[in-house]
């Protein structure tokens, strides 16, 4: 029961980050972003040393989701013939690695940002599902994910989660 719960919760969001990762569109919004960055580092030196823009944690957000999916996938895909036990294992050790990446991410930021904030939340529940597996069905893990995405689609990134 686990097993099937935890793994269709988290094959949804694989699916659809898949099948957006496939568009075109994405990666002239990166350009765009890095043609902007170094005319704004160049004009002002101590603006580098200052926390990420929240368009920079958002980016670095997106890819961190990406690059979990992707291992997700290809965990699922090892460990289908496991019993129970090592699948929550793999799983609990993969929303662990989600939960530091996303931490990290976060203490990048401004103190005061909204991403940010959605940031350490998502990381929160994330550890909280690492912990105990059933917890990433909960309504508070999905929350904590759409409240980034929201966040970061407010500074114009999206993210499919």
């Amino acid at each position: 029961m686990l097993k099937t719960r935890f793994f269709r919760a988290l094959l949804i969001p694989t699916a659809v980050l898949a099948l957006t990762a496939c568009g075109g569109e994405d990666d002239s919004e990166p350009a765009t972003s890095e043609s902007n960055a170094p005319s704004a580092a160049s004009s002002s030196a101590p603006a580098a040393a200052a926390a990420k823009s929240d368009e920079e944690l958002c980016a670095a957000f997106k890819e961190s989701q990406e690059q979990f999916q992707k291992t997700f996938t290809e965990t699922m895909a090892d460990i289908l013939t496991a019993t129970e036990e090592e699948m929550e294992n793999a799983i609990g050790e993969l929303m662990t690695e989600m939960a530091t990446e996303v931490t990290e991410i976060a203490a990048t930021g401004n103190a005061d940002s909204e991403v940010t904030a959605t940031l350490e939340a998502l990381s929160m529940e994330a550890e909280k599902a690492a912990a105990n597996l059933d917890s990433a069905d909960d309504a508070a893990y999905e929350a904590a994910g759409e409240a980034a995405i929201a966040a970061c689609q407010k500074v114009g990134v999206e993210i499919n989660y």
